[in-house]
């Protein structure tokens, strides 16, 4: 369900339309779309700038409510920048896709489209946000630009592709990925496998079920979680803290490394080797292996 490559070249332009100062009008344009399913579904959403709210519901629809929001100097420019702000939806009774596109505008000057662009002082183009409420029996894909993520309650695997902003997901039952470089990512209450791939994000994992597979450069990582799952724990961060939150009565083998942060525990453990970079120890009978790398920050195993 990766399609991060096709965001990427979306990027330049983005940075260029938030870019600018934000003179003019707010105008605001409403649509719905409503498509009969039946559960479970998959929803498929590729946007571009704005806010993304998913949430999982009780009847058999996908019913899609998005505001364009434009910003421009008069309404009759803003009634034809939304017109060329598309909105596609393709569903059938058990898959539904929603698309996002910037239609090419004619008959413009090389003033309008330097305004459009953001490089004049004025930017026309805004942005669009969705909610979006699905049955709860729903897999959920979303690829964006630039905006806050937020989807909850739904049973199915996730996926959030979002190079610029937050992602917020909670009472999810299902797997879980998020591709995220910057930003905040806030994962609560996961009945599920966790994989997110960051750069610079401040990331917060509660999980009930599941196994966990992070990758950051820089930023703190607080994970909590039950330790349910016979697979590994890897959990790893260039220069960020770990705090791994465990309950008393969880079991698991402790492989931590840092190069110069500290390596602390509350957790009562067995130590099988240990030297000033790193502690490996068992807590508990048998339990996953959990591995906790750092390069420069602190590691930090609690009880919760």
């Amino acid at each position: 369900m990766t399609r991060l490559h096709y965001i990427q070249p979306l990027i330049v332009a983005i940075v260029l339309l938030s870019g600018s100062s934000l003179l003019g009008a707010e105008y605001t344009f409403d649509y719905q779309k409503i498509v009969e399913v039946n559960e479970p579904v998959v929803l498929e959403l590729y946007a571009l700038k704005g806010n993304v709210t998913i949430t999982g519901g009780s009847d058999n629809k996908v019913i899609i409510d998005a505001v364009k929001i434009v910003r421009a100097t008069s309404r009759d420019e803003a009634e034809e920048v939304a017109d060329h702000i598309e909105i596609k939806v393709r569903g059938d009774r058990d898959r539904v896709s929603v698309e996002t596109h910037f239609l090419k505008m004619v008959n413009r000057g090389r003033s309008f489209w330097s305004k459009l662009l953001g490089t004049s002082g004025s930017n026309s183009y805004g942005a669009v946000d969705f909610v979006i409420t699905v049955p709860t029996r729903t897999s959920v894909s979303v690829m964006c630009v630039d905006g806050e993520v937020q989807i909850s309650s739904v049973e199915g695997e996730v996926v959030v592709e979002n190079p610029v902003g937050s992602t917020t997901g909670e009472y999810i039952f299902g797997p879980v990925t998020v591709v995220q470089p910057i930003g905040e990512i806030n994962l609560h209450w996961i009945e599920g496998d966790i994989k997110v791939k960051s750069t610079s994000s401040k990331i917060s994992i509660i999980q009930v079920r599941g196994a966990v597979d992070l990758n950051t450069s820089a930023g703190t990582v607080n994970v909590q979680t039950e330790l349910d799952s016979p697979k590994d724990f890897f959990v790893e961060t260039s220069s960020g803290s770990i705090t791994l939150s465990v309950p008393v009565s969880s079991s698991g083998l402790l492989d931590i490394e840092t190069e110069s942060g500290e390596i602390r525990t509350e957790v009562p453990v067995e130590i099988k080797s240990v030297s000033r970079k790193r502690l490996v120890a068992q807590f508990g009978d048998g339990g996953p292996k959990v591995s906790l790398i750092s390069g420069t920050g602190n590691v930090d195993v609690t009880l919760y």
